[in-house]
């Protein structure tokens, strides 16, 4: 394994990741959650400010919205707030009054490194790649008359 890579073990499944791997997905999953951040009302952001501050014990349907009815308001906004891979009932999967609140693991972990202005604010607009960062052209085919040289430059390069 690389330096650059990374080993996770998921559902009992080693998955080798590239940092670029990494920044792909996180940087989708984190997309995913603005899209949906910039359509909630703000009684919604509100709940899930309530959600994600919480300590202890995970907070209850119920606890968030006494008057909880399926179908209702208030299942409308934790349906929402699902879609936006924030939240999800962590017992059965079905949002019920005595269902726990759990944030999902991704929201806790933006929600505590990038704090709530920055998942609720779209991200900048990348910058132009100046000549210093752009991507090397890419060498040419491996012949029988350079393939030595291409092992040589191989074995100088840190794994």
């Amino acid at each position: 394994m690389k330096a650059s890579q990374v080993d996770i073990d998921v559902d009992s499944v080693m998955i080798r990741c590239t940092a670029r791997d990494l920044k792909a997905n996180f940087g989708w999953l984190l997309s995913e959650m603005r899209a949906l951040a910039k359509q909630l009302r703000a009684e919604e952001r509100d709940v899930l400010r309530v959600i994600m501050n919480h300590t202890g014990v995970a907070l209850t349907v119920r606890a968030v919205f006494p008057q909880f009815t399926r179908e209702g308001e208030a299942h409308r906004t934790l349906r929402r707030l699902r879609a936006g891979k924030f939240i999800r009932p962590t017992k059965t999967g079905r949002w019920e009054p005595d269902e726990p609140i759990e944030p999902t693991p991704f929201a806790r972990m933006m929600w505590d490194r990038m704090g709530e202005e920055r998942i609720f604010t779209p991200h900048a607009k990348p910058k132009s790649p100046s000549t210093s960062t752009r991507t090397p052209a890419p060498k040419s085919a491996v012949t029988w008359d350079n393939l030595l040289e291409r092992i040589h430059e191989r074995k100088k390069q840190p794994e």
